[in-house]
């Protein structure tokens, strides 16, 4: 199909909704006394560190062996839980179930990320990720990120900068402006670009 001679195409919009810090957020659902506690999540026979909370991961590094940081771990006051995937595995399914009820069409992308087609929705869209944010931690208390962009890599850098900014942005930024795209553009490292990665 040819589009008129004047008209601009319409360009598709993606959502990218992504769990902050899943596994440690998930226990703090069930230790809500551990809320401003940082929080590490252990590998199957608690062999190495699979999952930090943000405040967390300035003492201790991703993959790191849990008999070599059980000092670290106490210093700085960090909980170790053991993985319990199952119970992630269903806080998930209650995730993603609210968040499809939510838009048209949608893609689970892993355990704690989902796309959705944000294209043609009425009202401003970023007040719709707020929504959305709002509805799934009032149902599951799990905190999310929404990223929002034309092309789902842009979603996803949009994502990480909501959550890196998130004191600035609220969680959701909305990429679709081009302004705020090239800005983001220039003020990420291009290997934390999804897709790109240092190697490439």
């Amino acid at each position: 199909m040819s589009l008129k001679v004047g008209k601009d195409p319409v360009l598709p919009v993606f959502g990218l909704v992504d769990c902050n810090h899943f596994y440690g957020a998930v226990e703090r659902v069930f230790r809500p006394d551990l809320a401003n506690t940082p929080i590490v999540v252990l590998s199957s026979n608690d062999g190495c560190v699979i999952a930090r909370t943000y405040d967390a991961k300035p003492f201790v590094k991703m993959g790191a062996p849990y008999f070599q940081i059980k000092d670290v771990l106490r210093k700085h006051g960090i909980v170790a839980f053991s993985s319990n995937y199952a119970l992630y595995g269903q806080m998930s399914e209650r995730v993603m179930t609210i968040i499809e009820s939510m838009v048209c069409d949608s893609e689970v992308y892993s355990i704690d990320e989902i796309f959705c087609d944000f294209s043609g929705l009425p009202g401003n869209i970023t007040d719709f990720g707020r929504q959305i944010r709002a509805k799934v931690l009032k149902h599951t208390g799990i905190p999310v990120g929404v990223g929002i962009a034309h092309t789902k890599t842009l979603a996803k850098l949009a994502n990480h900068t909501a959550k890196r900014l998130q004191a600035q942005t609220g969680g959701v930024v909305d990429l679709c402006d081009s302004f705020k795209r090239d800005w983001v553009l220039r003020n990420t490292a291009v290997e934390e670009v999804w897709g790109v990665g240092r190697r490439m």
